[in-house]
């Protein structure tokens, strides 16, 4: 796996760079950089280094929308389950006067298996989003023995991990630029997981 190629692809065109960061501040925009992100996978599944352009912008708006609701989707278990774990233990604090710290102890259980299954929806997720850009249909993401499959597989695992450390090293750098630094992680740490992701998806 090209790792080095993944890790610089976000600063080959600092134009392009710029635009998706700018893009990533605002909510609702932001879906423009999120198709941005999808674009980037399809062509590293086609072996074009090179980013996207910044053209096609409807296409890339929805495609930004349509990852967003499969990331929603999949995420609804753990809405639900979180629902579940904290509205009856919420309830009860607050008609039985409950103190803050005996609450926070009694849900500790459940925000730890609601954490777990957090952690597994963003494992799984990103090969959801790699199915729906591989055949351009949003029925493809909840082909689900096909998207569980190839989550479990050790080089969609190194690729994902990697991402992930990479993700957590440039937000941290990044968290002291003030109002833009969240957003230039999210994209550039977007732009090169889908790039990871994207090269290893053809041979799973």
């Amino acid at each position: 796996m090209d790792y080095a190629s993944a890790f610089k692809k976000p600063f080959t065109d600092i134009k392009k760079l710029i635009i998706g960061i700018l893009l990533s501040i605002v909510p609702i925009v932001n879906f423009f950089a999120t198709g941005f992100m999808m674009e980037t996978a399809k062509m590293e599944m086609k072996k074009k280094k090179m980013l996207p352009e910044w053209t096609a912008w409807g296409d890339l708006f929805v495609k930004g929308i349509l990852a967003f609701v499969i990331s929603i989707l999949y995420a609804l278990p753990m809405i639900i389950i979180g629902a579940f774990v904290a509205w009856p233990l919420l309830k009860g604090a607050i008609s039985s006067g409950v103190t803050p710290m005996a609450f926070g102890t009694g849900m500790g259980g459940g925000i730890v298996a609601v954490l777990l299954l957090g952690l597994l929806i963003a494992y799984i997720a990103p090969s959801a989003l790699l199915h729906y850009v591989k055949d351009g249909k949003f029925g493809a993401a909840f082909q689900f023995g096909s998207v569980f499959k190839k989550a479990f597989k050790k080089e969609y695992f190194f690729a994902w991990a990697i991402a992930m450390l990479y993700s957590l090293i440039i937000g941290f750098i990044l968290s002291y630029i003030p109002f833009i630094g969240s957003a230039a992680s999210g994209f550039i740490a977007g732009v090169t997981m889908f790039s990871l992701l994207g090269e290893v998806f053809p041979k799973l």
